[in-house]
C-alpha cells in the first residue's frame, strides 16, 4: 500500500488535521519524502483540509461534550492546526452558528443543575469555559 493509499483509508475513516495525518504515517514507516508528496496531493484533491477539520471538530465536540472557546481552540491546537486557524474557526463557527451553541449550552446547564446542583453546575460550567448570556 502507498503512503497516498494509506492516508486515503485513514481518511476515509474520518477527517484528520494535516498534522495528525503526518504523525500516523510516519508511525507507518513512510518516508518523510513520500508523506511530504501524499499530503500535497491529498490537499491538491482537497481531500485533507485543515479547515475543514475544524469545522466538524467542533460540531463534534460541541454536541458530545460542549466546551467554550478558550477549550475548544486549545484542543484544535493539540490536533496540529495553526493558533491562527484555530482561533479564526472557533471564533467564525460560534458567529455563524449562535442561535444552536446557545441552546446546547443552555440544555448542558440545565442538565447539570438538575443531575449536581446550582453551585457545582456553575463551577463546571466555568471548568469547560463556557459563558452563559
Amino acid at each position: 500500500m502507498t503512503c497516498y493509499d494509506k492516508a486515503l483509508s485513514l481518511l476515509a475513516i474520518r477527517e484528520h488535521s494535516e498534522a495528525e495525518l503526518r504523525n500516523k504515517l510516519n508511525a507507518k514507516g513512510f518516508s518523510k519524502k513520500e508523506i511530504d508528496e501524499a499530503i500535497k496531493r491529498l490537499l491538491a484533491e482537497n481531500f485533507l483540509s485543515d479547515s475543514r477539520f475544524c469545522n466538524l471538530f467542533i460540531r463534534s465536540r460541541l454536541k458530545k461534550n460542549p466546551e467554550g472557546k478558550s477549550i475548544l481552540i486549545m484542543r484544535l491546537r493539540q490536533k496540529g492546526i495553526s493558533a491562527e486557524l484555530a482561533k479564526d474557526a472557533v471564533n467564525s463557527y460560534f458567529e455563524e452558528n449562535s442561535d444552536e451553541i446557545n441552546e446546547i449550552f443552555n440544555s448542558y446547564s440545565q442538565k447539570l443543575i438538575t443531575k449536581k446542583g446550582e453551585e457545582k453546575a456553575k463551577l463546571k460550567l466555568y471548568q469547560k469555559g463556557i459563558k452563559l448570556y
